[in-house]
């Protein structure tokens, strides 16, 4: 009874873990692509970007 009790469990850390990660990648890829559209600025002068 235990083990499957163990297993269940250990299940059950393992899909959520997943699920986590799945999210923080999701999160950190849309951040990137805010990112990418909030320095995206037109270059009148053809200077380019200003370096940070």
């Amino acid at each position: 009874m235990s083990e499957a009790v163990a297993i269940v469990v250990g299940s059950f850390v393992l899909v959520t873990a997943i699920g986590f990660v799945a999210a923080h990648y999701h999160r950190e890829q849309m951040r990137r692509k805010l990112l990418r559209r909030l320095d995206h600025r037109p270059d009148w002068l053809g200077w380019g970007s200003p370096r940070r």
